[in-house]
């Protein structure tokens, strides 16, 4: 029997690797560029006083945080837009199970219509008090919703995604499922 001999990625063909590896690279590389470019921001000029006010630092490298986090939400935007029309594309959205019996279609249109009404919801009933920022009242009501239903959103969520993973480690369904005298 011969021994299998283990390769260095081709990085040229990076379009036919798995997509768990794909994804695994650029988890690697993002948390890579993250680092350096808050690293860069803590050490080099970060001491810095603000012109106007010396009780306020103005980090040098201030623009390059902003422009990673406009990068990276414009990435995450383009990578959803792409996998929604790939979806659509492949099979539609229609109501349909997978091989093991899991009803995608349903937990695709249930997470959308929680999104949706999420934001909405936490957008009118936000918050348009004011707030004190660097000693001046904030006022801008739009700014001020939004800000509440972008937090209170990722709060709903991430219980809703808390609560899902307790009840499939459960196995709650799958006992249901086995008294009804369906198969494991």
């Amino acid at each position: 029997m011969e021994k299998k001999i283990l390769k260095t990625p081709d990085l040229r063909h990076f379009t036919r690797w798995p997509a768990d590896r794909i994804s695994h690279a650029v988890l690697i590389v993002t948390i890579g560029l993250a680092v350096l470019v808050f690293a860069g921001f803590f050490l080099i000029g970060y001491d810095m006083p603000f012109e106007e006010d010396a009780n306020f630092n103005a980090p040098l490298l201030t623009d390059a945080v902003f422009y990673l986090m406009y990068l990276l939400t414009a990435a995450a935007v383009g990578v959803c837009i792409w996998a929604l029309c790939r979806s659509i594309r492949q099979g539609g959205m229609k109501d349909k199970t997978d091989d093991n019996g899991v009803p995608s279609g349903r937990i695709v249109w249930g997470t959308i219509g929680l999104l949706a009404a999420s934001l909405l919801l936490t957008f009118v009933f936000g918050s348009s008090q004011p707030v004190k920022i660097n000693g001046a009242d904030y006022t801008d009501t739009f700014w001020l919703k939004a800000t509440d239903m972008f937090i209170n959103t990722s709060i709903i969520l991430t219980v809703v995604a808390i609560a899902a993973v307790v009840y499939g480690l459960s196995g709650r369904n799958r006992k249901d499922g086995m008294k009804k005298g369906e198969k494991k």
